[in-house]
């Protein structure tokens, strides 16, 4: 991974039918029934963030939470070496069947369209491989339990 790289990371989810949710200062938005990939960075704690993505108890503060606390997190992955969560997710939205949207999801600190990437198909990691360039590293997220 190259040093100051951002740390990246994609979380998946599937709203089974058309479902208005409200979305924080968004409002409320309707989501069509399909997947959704949402694209996010952390300069610390990546596993962390994810790990509370894929949490279903947690306070609402981002869109993500909002749209994860409807639907749970299906799964998720880290990637790493890509330029940022814009141009990973705008990459996302050029595959085949997918697009940007809600508009301005997610990107309440940028100015790009979106972070988050709704699919006519469930994407897979060779995806999001594809639209990270042949030098990322993509991972499934796994989440570390302890046994006592």
């Amino acid at each position: 991974m190259n040093v100051g790289a951002p740390r990246l990371y994609v979380v998946l989810t599937y709203v089974p039918r058309r479902t208005p949710v409200p979305i924080g200062a968004l409002g409320t938005v309707v989501f069509e029934r399909g997947w959704y990939a949402y694209v996010g960075s952390a300069a610390r704690a990546r596993r962390a963030r994810v790990a509370r993505h894929l949490a279903l108890d947690k306070p609402l503060r981002w869109h993500a939470d909002y749209l994860f606390a409807a639907f749970p997190a299906r799964r998720a992955w880290l990637v790493d070496d890509v330029a940022g969560e814009c141009e990973l997710a705008g990459a996302l939205a050029a595959l085949p069947g997918a697009s940007r949207r809600p508009r301005r999801f997610g990107a309440g600190d940028c100015h790009c369209v979106g972070h988050l990437v709704s699919f006519a198909r469930r994407p897979r990691r060779g995806d999001v491989a594809c639209a990270a360039g042949q030098t990322s590293a993509v991972r499934a997220f796994r989440v570390c339990t302890s046994q006592s």
